[in-house]
């Protein structure tokens, strides 16, 4: 047994005087009385209990010093160990899968137990910090020996919506490197339902397993896709952890309201497996939607998959060039093809200009000529030649190669501070650059297309179809929905306008910047250059569904649990002082 604080043992000297007192004599004074016959009685019959009331003092005597000596002893905070004892930093498991729910109460609410228990043991005797983990390691208390601040950050930890990061303790292999000194060590202690098939816990962090192992049902993948106008396709995958083979009804409800439902089908999964589906959706509006498993397993937060399904919205769009007919047969062919485009002459937002740009918000300029805000210095024509690549990384060239253009009738001129230049001449003039000045946005190729039959090549239409996407934010590979902790580009080139979360028919306004972190399940909508974009954050994370994938064998280091020795040693005190009380008032009235 070690004592914490062994200087407390002196106040056992204390005893000393409270043993005086009991001793202590008082000599009566003498009176004088009538009749001395009527005390003699009295002195007899206290005469013959004498004794007993000696021994009734010597026994009240013994119960307080033996409370002295208990209270005295609890205050050098007893324990057993050889007083070596580390110091300890317990990690908590808050990722998804701790909402999982193991006789009406969640992993997270019986992990926070267990290390509360572990923090009582302490009695402030030995260091403990907490911290826990999910997306990345978070420290609530860093080394204290003050178990109410240690408790207070085992409240501040709240369920997450994202799946635990497998390389989230790797930071940790410092701590756990082996010391001469046992007491210069720190011992990691992990609590968690140990749902990541590819964690990796560097050696010395020991596991404390949480949760059992109870059936779940969970949605691993989910995309909605447009088809035709009204018409989409529904990709799913479910997993399943049940025994036995389960059938598991489906719908997919307009997130707004549960009163609108799109589809309703029944899929088929095998025991401890899972299942893929494509579903037909024959009359679907765009929107934010849900699907949802209609199933009561161990984790509800992989029961629904938010996803967003966006409009394919055209953009108004007018030509101004002395040459229209390419510009318009490339118009008319995307507005054919997937909406892009709808020609508007007098109210277009995005304008495909030869020469001068239109007053437009966007604008895809070619042959750059006379006065216009996104060009500067325009001078005579340089030789063409192939360009080299400034921005490699742009969309702008995703699908195209720059070897094969010739750039012919470039001009010298300057790009405005702020232009983002994606090819350049030899001698460093811009040939393709994009541009945003007040509130308008340009994408500028600094060449005659009208020269060496580039309006012939397939290089024009692309040019106009991805200049036009990237300008306006009208981007069809958008996805319905991408799993927690992931990262989206909004589309578009302003900033983001506006941005929510709906959630169980509640939304709240965000601040988001491009790209947004999505780290919470349900829907959200962003706006970008005029146009909303719909998106969910779902789970979709097979390790957070499916079972522990590791079995752990038991911690080789246990910290106590339960009420330290201090506290029973102050609660026998207690007793025995309110057992003395109990004597001394029978005493009093005998």
């Amino acid at each position: 047994m070690t004592l914490a604080f062994p200087a407390f043992l002196w106040a056992a000297l204390a005893l000393i005087p409270l043993a005086a007192v009991f001793f202590i004599k008082t000599r009566p004074r003498r009176q004088p009385v009538n009749a001395f016959f009527l005390w003699q009685k009295v002195f007899q019959q206290k005469a013959a209990s004498s004794l007993f009331q000696k021994l009734r003092n010597l026994l009240s005597l013994l119960l307080l010093a033996l409370a002295f000596l208990a209270a005295t002893f609890a205050l050098t905070r007893p324990r057993f160990d050889n007083g070596d004892t580390p110091d300890l930093l317990i990690i908590i498991d808050r990722s998804a899968s701790m909402q999982a729910l193991d006789d009406g109460k969640s992993r997270l609410d019986a992990a926070k137990e267990t290390a509360s228990s572990w923090i009582t043991a302490l009695s402030g005797a030995q260091r403990a910090a907490i911290a826990s983990v999910a997306g990345k390691l978070e420290y609530h208390a860093n080394l204290t020996t003050r178990s109410r601040r240690l408790k207070d950050a085992l409240d501040s930890i709240t369920p997450s919506d994202l799946a635990l990061d497998p390389h989230a303790l790797g930071e940790l292999s410092l701590l756990t490197t082996a010391s001469a000194d046992p007491r210069a060590q720190t011992r990691i202690l992990f609590l968690t339902d140990r749902h990541s098939p590819a964690m990796t816990v560097p050696a010395g962090i020991e596991i404390v397993t949480v949760g059992n192992d109870t059936g779940n049902i969970g949605i691993t993948a989910a995309d909605l896709r447009w088809d035709a106008p009204g018409e989409a396709t529904l990709f799913t995958t479910l997993s399943s952890t049940f025994p036995a083979e389960r059938e598991v009804e489906m719908e997919v409800i307009s997130a707004d309201s549960d009163q609108t439902l799109a589809r309703l089908f029944t899929i088929k999964l095998p025991a401890n497996g899972q299942a893929s589906e494509s579903i037909a959706m024959d009359s679907i509006d765009p929107g934010a939607w849900l699907l949802r498993a209609r199933i009561d397993d161990s984790l509800a937060a992989d029961n629904t998959a938010p996803l967003g399904l966006n409009s394919p919205q055209a953009i108004p769009v007018q030509v101004k060039a002395d040459n229209p007919f390419f510009f318009n047969q490339v118009i008319s062919a995307f507005s054919r093809a997937d909406s892009l485009f709808e020609p508007i002459d007098f109210f277009a937002r995005l304008s495909l200009s030869q020469g001068t740009p239109a007053d437009t918000e966007t604008a895809v300029c070619f042959a750059p000529a006379g006065e216009a805000p996104f060009w500067q210095n325009l001078g005579a024509q340089i030789p063409p030649g192939p360009p080299e690549i400034v921005s490699p990384d742009h969309p702008l060239l995703a699908r195209v190669d720059p070897a094969l253009l010739t750039f012919d009738g470039a001009r010298q001129l300057t790009a405005p501070t702020g232009s983002v230049v994606v090819l350049a001449h030899a001698d460093g003039t811009p040939l393709l650059y994009t541009i945003s000045t007040g509130e308008k946005s340009a994408v500028v190729f600094n060449f005659d297309p009208s020269q060496n039959d580039f309006f012939l090549s397939p290089w024009f239409p692309v040019f106009v179809h991805d200049s036009a996407v990237l300008l306006t934010g009208r981007d069809n590979s958008f996805p319905s929905s991408i799993a927690t902790g992931g990262e989206l580009a909004i589309p578009g080139t302003e900033p983001t306008g506006s941005a929510s979360f709906l959630h169980h028919h509640t939304r709240t306004p965000l601040t988001f910047q491009s790209p947004a972190r999505i780290d919470r399940i349900g829907n959200y909508t962003f706006t970008r250059n005029s146009t909303p974009w719909h998106l969910g954050g779902a789970l979709l994370s097979p390790g957070e569904s499916g079972p522990a994938s590791v079995t752990t064998p038991p911690p080789a280091f246990k910290p106590a649990s339960g009420w330290p020795l201090a506290t029973w040693f102050l609660l026998a005190a207690l007793i025995i002082i309110l057992t003395e009380e109990l004597l001394y008032h029978r005493r009093k009235v005998g």
